[in-house]
């Protein structure tokens, strides 16, 4: 939680530093990044969304089969459950950041419309915040999807690297 509050932190001063450019800026100057956050988000969500279908059955699969827990099928099952939780909320802010991004894009003109000229740069300065906050957002999934990928090979080659030690010494 507390990284989020850092973002919108960083997305309340960056808005206020760029406070004379933002005025000019119009719906035209976020339909791209909206786009390009729409598709992101999407792919993200479908791909970890598939590898927690994975993941899941796998780590409930150890803990509760017949067999015997012990230590290590223990230990891989946490290792699991960290991974899914990260993933859980990778899959949630792509999620969010696909909820927001349609009721922009479906609410943009009808606001354009019902918005009066004196709010006009309040509306401009809170749709800044918010697409940078989604963009910050997701950018911190997509970087986030990444570690996870290289703490999983990781974990993977150094499960390999064991497992061959292990067969050299019996």
């Amino acid at each position: 939680m507390i990284k989020y509050i850092v973002l919108a932190l960083i997305s309340s001063v960056i808005t206020f530093l760029l406070k004379e450019k933002i005025p000019v800026l119009g719906y035209s100057a976020y339909k791209d990044t909206l786009g390009a956050l729409l598709n992101i988000s999407s792919i993200i969500f479908a791909i970890i969304g598939a590898w927690i279908a994975i993941i899941y059955p796998r780590a409930i699969g150890r803990i509760f089969s017949g067999s015997e827990n012990t230590k290590e099928t223990i230990k891989e099952a946490d290792t699991d459950a960290d991974y899914l939780s990260e993933l859980v909320e990778i899959v949630m802010v792509s999620a969010f950041v696909l909820m927001v991004v349609l009721s922009i894009q479906f609410s943009a003109p009808l606001i354009k419309e019902l918005i009066t000229i004196e709010y006009i740069n309040k509306a401009k300065y809170i749709a800044f915040f918010i697409v940078l906050m989604l963009t910050l957002s997701q950018l911190q999934a997509v970087f986030r999807v990444i570690l996870a990928n290289y703490y999983f090979l990781n974990d993977l080659r150094n499960k390999n690297v064991k497992a061959k030690v292990d067969r050299l010494h019996k």
